[in-house]
């Protein structure tokens, strides 16, 4: 068995940082699209998608697959250029293997109309989607996202529902779908604790479970996916650890 971290942004990433990736027991990462500048044209986004596409060769030169996610971000966008970057979307997601991260942040009408836009693009082409949650706000944004997902009627089996948190309401909300559950294990998202109450409290929903990091850009840990696989099956969660940190992914991933 190999980890997985099922959302990671690894273009941010130094070459010692994937290193300690391959040889921490690491078989694959999604590493997926931001911007920490919303891009000033099609061209700047189209440069982001290419950049995205060449961590393929770099994390292979490691040992690493790499799953490519492109999307339009919804802290990453121009509204008067939504139709200009959806052309380069459309271009760029037959080459990639997912769709993410997109989701929601302010949960306007322009940003539930882009999510809305590249959800039927994803169902066009049936591509898996990672969708992002916000730290605040997160139940809004999830309840709107879930109505967008059914309005698209986008097969649920496609969806990582990501940055879950284990607010009883969030849990409520997700419990009946068939979507997979992301969990950030990063302070301030979820801990490797969290996860062993999800595990006590609805085992029935760790077949649907997938760990990340979001490591990238801003504080994160790196090698958070193996670091809780090693918590959990020191505390007799072993079966389970391996599901959520490669089965449930690879799932998804086909």
């Amino acid at each position: 068995m190999g980890f997985i971290d099922s959302h990671i942004h690894t273009i941010f990433l130094s070459w010692s940082e994937l290193l300690d990736l391959a040889c921490s027991g690491y078989e694959a990462v999604v590493t997926v699209a931001y911007t920490p500048y919303i891009p000033r044209s099609k061209e700047s986004l189209a440069d982001h998608f290419e950049h995205l596409l060449l961590e393929v060769d770099r994390l292979k030169s490691v040992g690493l697959r790499a799953f490519v996610g492109v999307s339009i971000h919804p802290r990453c966008y121009r509204p008067e250029l939504i139709d200009e970057y959806m052309e380069v979307l459309k271009e760029y997601l037959p080459k990639a293997d997912v769709l993410g991260e997109v989701g929601l942040e302010s949960c306007s009408d322009v940003e539930v109309e882009l999510l809305r836009k590249q959800l039927e693009l994803a169902k066009e082409l049936g591509k898996p989607v990672i969708l992002h949650t916000p730290r605040t706000n997160k139940v809004v944004a999830l309840k709107t996202a879930l109505r967008v997902i059914d309005e698209v009627r986008l097969p649920e089996e496609l969806v990582v529902i990501d940055h879950l948190t284990l607010s009883e309401e969030v849990i409520d909300l997700v419990k009946g779908r068939s979507t997979y559950l992301g969990f950030t294990i990063q302070q301030g998202k979820s801990s490797a604790r969290d996860i062993m109450y999800l595990i006590e409290e609805h085992e029935d929903l760790i077949d649907r479970v997938v760990l990340n990091s979001d490591a990238g850009r801003d504080p994160s840990d790196t090698l958070a996916v193996a670091k809780a696989y090693e918590e959990l099956a020191e505390e007799g969660y072993s079966v389970e650890a391996v599901k959520i940190t490669s089965v449930n992914i690879k799932k998804l991933l086909k």
